[in-house]
């Protein structure tokens, strides 16, 4: 997991680095961002890190856990979400049954569409179209836009993952951005960037179970629901349960944000 955050997040920041060998740190001028969700690590050893992280000469320290670190004064939370996965072996590609009436109603429709999948890895001037589209549409927090506008630079740089594409007479109409870890048969796709075309989040789920099904996959990792109510629900229809807390956090560095740390 580590690899594949490093090489999204690295080309953005000033240094990356791993804490204790094991936690991905970026930092960008004041600013600094790290990574704890998905770790198990122990409450003490996530604590340390973040106290030593806060010596250095940053202003803001951006948080990814699986927690709420109430300990720090200085701490907002942004929000607190989960990360929603499927699981491929039980989910019913014959659609049978009340729990998929309406992916059964939306899968119809989409057949009228016309969309057609495609396998690619070159990032091109329509990609990056359809990536500036969805940005103004979209409110996106900050770790959204360091992925989004990375994704060029990752595709170029790196040789494992790829686009699941969405084509509509020819042109290309959206991707999600697909990944793998391999130890545990898991095929993420944690990002989505398409046009606002009828139900093309219908098909794009669709052809990643499929995909997932097809290649042996055990699970497929859906993302977050970003806060949103509706984002949630649409993927609970497809049997998407949560698997992981994501809480984001913002602590801001001042003098006392470590003498006053009360350990509990």
């Amino acid at each position: 997991m580590c690899e594949h955050l490093l090489c999204l997040y690295s080309v953005l920041v000033d240094q990356t680095f791993l804490y204790n060998d094991d936690l991905p740190f970026f930092q960008n001028d004041s600013e600094a961002d790290v990574i704890l969700y998905g770790f198990k690590k122990k409450r003490y050893d996530e604590l340390e890190c973040l106290k030593e992280l806060a010596k250095l000469p940053i202003n803001k320290l951006n948080i990814i856990s699986s927690r709420i670190f109430r300990e720090f004064p200085n701490l907002k939370v942004n929000y607190v979400d989960w990360d929603f996965h499927i699981d491929v072996e039980q989910f019913d590609f014959e659609l049978k049954g009340g729990k998929y009436k309406d992916i059964r109603y939306r899968l119809r429709q989409v057949e009228r569409m016309g969309y057609k999948a495609k396998i690619g890895r070159e990032f091109t001037s329509r990609h990056s179209y359809i990536l500036s589209r969805h940005m103004a549409c979209h409110q996106l927090t900050v770790w959204d836009y360091e992925e989004l506008l990375s994704l060029e630079w990752f595709f170029r740089e790196h040789d494992h993952g790829f686009m699941m594409e969405v084509y509509k007479d020819d042109k290309l109409v959206g991707f999600d951005v697909v990944d793998f870890f391999e130890e545990s048969r898991i095929m993420a796709v944690p990002l989505g960037v398409y046009l606002d075309v009828p139900l093309i989040s219908y098909f794009q789920m669709h052809e990643n179970l499929k995909y997932a099904r097809e290649n042996g996959y055990v699970w497929l990792d859906v993302g977050s629901a970003c806060g949103a109510e509706g984002l949630a629900k649409f993927k609970e229809k497809w049997t998407a349960k949560p698997k992981y807390k994501i809480c984001v956090q913002t602590l801001t560095i001042k003098p006392d944000t470590v003498s006053n740390l009360k350990l509990s």
